[in-house]
């Protein structure tokens, strides 16, 4: 049989069922099951096939409108696009967690141990300590990031008002020995104290009670008495304020009358003895002066 001339002698147009001409038979195209996509990737309505430029996928040299998602399937969303940071995340520089060491604000300082040590010297009197330790907790607290700073300076401070105390407590009341010429006469009129008077020296003046210190002066000058003699009371137990007035008056008229000196105005006898707390101090010096009326 020849197989171009078709077997039933219609017009060449087969029979439904029958293959078409030439012998072979062709896959239906649309009929039946569709074919699956090696890809899993479903086709849908309005996609084009191989070759053929489809809605929402642009063709060759032809400007897209952006590919549509699948019917059913969410948008993406949280995944960050270029430049976009994730919620909460912090770039440029990574928060330290909880326990890392580091200087985090709020974290508590500790206090220089020499700044508080300088403080309490300087209150104490402590001055040379004192001014040590505070410069010694002014260099450290910066380098260690501690406080204190206030307490090293009020230190210092203290210790600066002591001196300053120490000095004016000198020029006031004198470092207790008078300035003396070469024959040991007072030059200048200055505070001392009276276990450094010597006979012959003048005071300014004198008054009844309990004397720290007393001025002396130049005896070339208008005075308030002339010391005439010195000497200590026997050693032993406080006998009690009237048995030391006593020896002392009785020491200090007995040896005004040994000197055979004579007044040269109407005058008295002075005297100055130790107190009870001198007394426990081991003072036990006596004092006598002949004072004008």
């Amino acid at each position: 049989m020849d197989p171009t001339h078709p077997t039933d002698g219609d017009s060449g147009t087969p029979s439904p069922g029958q293959p078409p001409h030439g012998g072979t038979p062709q896959q239906p195209q649309y009929g039946g099951s569709p074919q699956q996509n090696p890809y899993g990737a479903p086709q849908h309505p309005g996609q084009s096939g191989p070759g053929q430029p489809g809605i929402g996928q642009p063709g060759p040299g032809q400007a897209g409108f952006g590919q549509p998602g699948y019917a059913g399937q969410p948008p993406y969303q949280g995944q960050p696009y270029p430049g976009q940071q994730y919620p909460g995340a912090q770039y440029g520089g990574q928060a330290p967690y909880p326990g890392m060491p580091g200087p985090y604000p709020g974290q508590p300082q500790k206090t220089s141990v020499p700044a508080i040590l300088s403080l309490i010297f300087g209150v104490l009197g402590g001055i040379l300590i004192s001014i040590i330790l505070g410069i010694v907790a002014l260099t450290q607290i910066p380098k260690k990031g501690q406080k204190g700073k206030g307490l090293a300076i009020a230190g210092l401070a203290v210790s600066g008002l002591w001196l300053v105390g120490i000095v004016v407590a000198i020029a006031v009341f004198g470092d207790g020995e008078p300035d003396r010429d070469a024959s040991g006469q007072v030059t200048t009129t200055q505070n001392t104290r009276p276990d450094k008077l010597r006979v012959g020296d003048c005071v300014s003046e004198i008054n009844e009670g309990e004397v720290a210190n007393i001025k002396v002066v130049p005896c070339d000058q208008p005075t308030g008495g002339k010391i005439f003699a010195v000497f200590d009371l026997p050693a032993g137990d406080w006998p009690g304020l009237t048995a030391v007035q006593t020896a002392a008056e009785n020491g200090c008229t007995s040896r005004w009358k040994v000197s055979k000196q004579q007044a040269s105005a109407d005058s008295s006898i002075f005297y100055l003895h130790p107190t009870e707390d001198g007394w426990s101090l081991g003072d036990r010096g006596t004092t006598c002066l002949l004072t004008p009326k």
